[in-house]
């Protein structure tokens, strides 16, 4: 047993705690932490620039203020946090190189690395975090996506330089995963005022420039705490140049021509063959585990609201129309697997073996349309976002899906900044949208189903109380399969409801050259991971 400076007992082991949930909640490390690097040249022979190619690019700099998606924003590799993720996606020694939780699961107490720096020379020492944390949980300032990570967060206390003790609002078995570096990244404090124009973070590579859509140009962190078996400094690039792009075919095509070394996705029809096509020409990396594809239905306005009699009618009517086979097959050339709930097969938080799978009936679609008097005055609005091929395509299907039922669907492609405002105004009535993978399943419950949620808010606006219940119990639970039980009840109060509908889980194939040495993404396709991704990689 131990005692922290507050007189709070820490009464559980990180060994014992990592038994008592079967590992995969809470715990220190248990492995091998990387070792603190000199400040200089990574190993010899090691080097060079990665042309990176992705997909999206961040809506803008300040790091609390925008998501950093840390698989294919090329500015989320200046991004660090308490915790780390290996290429599995769980939980590692990040600027925190030990964690415990007591025995209530109300009090989290991390240790920090000495000497790890912010970009600018400044140490990350326990009061800058602290500053951190309070600057994303201000409204005013945190997206809603990193403040719903720390919402649960009560207190904050900082007993030394390199201690920092989190006092929980409830209890959290997830905590941990709630401090990864995303979303929960950290800035230095002295740089608040050029955070949207030169962001000073702690990752393993530091920001140079960026023109949004057009280029992203990164270069190594001198010194980054982590290291190779070897003791050699990591990252070993010496540069990063990201180029988003949009359209597949676009990049794809650059490359093929050799404008890029290294691209974040291409499109299901072109996966579904390369790797054979292109053997020994390009190396390919598969990502089972990118995420899940959803359609989110407005609860609070328009005709699929809860509190219009017909509005759950309407919304059982929309998702009989939808012939989830066809976009298994039309817009993911068979690749991953229809969505059942929001974890795939594969991952041990599936809780969801039935769904709306095979459910698939025009005909019932149109008798619940016909006994909810639905008039085709009432359009339905339609919207997704215009980063993501998938969304739209989806989007497109469900037009032509609703409008054969009998709905009248008008629908809409938006830029991200156009379509956040849409959400936060409530002015659609459905999206067709994706999330990432969680590292815990309450990283996806507590964010987006929980009602009283930033994201639920402001997208389905769901309210329901036995399914709050169930998360905030859940979440202090910390035996897995009773957790696993907990959420099973959650998925189908939510297959029952439809604040969501799920449709698809989301797998992603990387291509790079033959001479881009020792990448290996994470499970996700993230290539900003401890001991692997971008920062083992090199170019012979």
């Amino acid at each position: 047993m131990s005692h922290d400076q507050t007189g709070q007992q820490i009464e559980i082991s990180r060994r014992s705690f990592l038994a008592t949930t079967g590992g995969a909640l809470v715990g220190a490390a248990a492995m091998a932490l990387p070792g603190k690097a000199n400040a200089g040249v990574a190993k010899p022979g090691k080097g060079g620039i990665v042309r990176f190619a992705t997909r999206s690019d961040a809506l803008g700099l300040d790091p609390h203020r925008n998501t950093m998606y840390y698989v294919s924003f090329p500015i989320a590799l200046t991004t660090q946090g308490l915790l780390d993720l290996n290429v599995k996606l769980e939980p590692t020694p990040g600027i925190a190189t030990s964690w415990e939780g007591s025995k209530d699961l109300m009090t989290y107490t991390f240790k920090l690395r000495k000497g790890a720096l912010y970009h600018n020379g400044r140490e990350i020492d326990a009061a800058s975090v602290k500053w951190n944390y309070e600057r994303i949980l201000d409204p005013k300032i945190g997206h809603s996506f990193a403040r719903s990570a720390l919402l649960n967060i009560k207190e904050i206390l900082v007993p030394d330089k390199y201690t920092v003790i989190c006092k929980l609002e409830r209890p959290s078995a997830a905590f941990p995963s709630d401090v990864v570096f995303y979303p929960a990244n950290l800035m230095a404090p002295d740089s608040e005022a050029q955070a949207n124009t030169h962001p000073v973070g702690c990752g393993p590579f530091k920001f140079r420039k960026w023109e949004r859509n057009e280029v992203t140009e990164l270069e190594r962190f001198e010194n980054y705490f982590e290291t190779d078996a070897e003791g050699n400094p990591l990252p070993y690039l010496a540069e990063i140049e990201g180029r988003p792009k949009k359209v597949d075919q676009v990049r794809l095509t650059a490359l093929r021509t050799g404008q890029v070394d290294l691209i974040d996705n291409m499109a299901y029809a072109d996966a579904e063959g390369f790797p054979q096509k292109y053997e020994g020409q390009y190396q390919t990396w598969e990502a089972p585990a990118l995420g899940t594809a959803f359609i989110t239905f407005n609860l609070a306005e328009g005709p699929f609201a809860s509190k219009t009699p017909a509005g759950k009618m309407l919304r059982q009517a929309a998702a009989y129309a939808t012939d989830l086979d066809a976009i298994h097959h039309a817009v993911f050339y068979k690749q991953g697997e229809i969505a059942t709930g929001y974890f795939p097969s594969h991952s041990p938080w599936h809780a969801s073996p039935e769904g709306w799978k095979s459910k698939y009936d025009p005909d019932r679609a149109r008798h619940l349309l016909k006994q909810a008097r639905y008039s085709t005055s009432d359009v339905i609005v339609l919207m997704a976002e215009d980063a993501q091929p998938y969304m739209q395509q989806t989007g497109e299907l469900l037009q032509a899906m609703w409008t054969e039922a009998g709905f009248k669907v008008n629908y809409n492609v938006y830029d991200a900044a156009i379509l956040r405002q849409k959400q936060k105004e409530g002015s659609f009535h459905a999206q067709s949208m994706g999330g990432s993978y969680r590292f815990d399943p309450d990283g996806w419950f507590s964010r987006n189903i929980l009602s009283t949620a930033p994201s639920t808010k402001g997208g389905s606006r769901f309210r329901n109380e036995r399914a709050d219940q169930l998360i905030i119990e859940a979440l202090k639970t910390p035996d897995i399969k009773k957790r696993l039980e907990l959420y099973r009840e959650v998925e189908n109060i939510v297959n029952n409801e439809l604040p969501v509908l799920y449709t698809h889980h989301l797998t992603m194939l990387e291509a790079g050259v033959m001479n881009l040495k020792d990448y290996k993404p994470a499970i996700s396709g993230s290539p900003n991971i401890s001991g692997g991704g971008l920062r083992t990689a090199w170019m012979a």
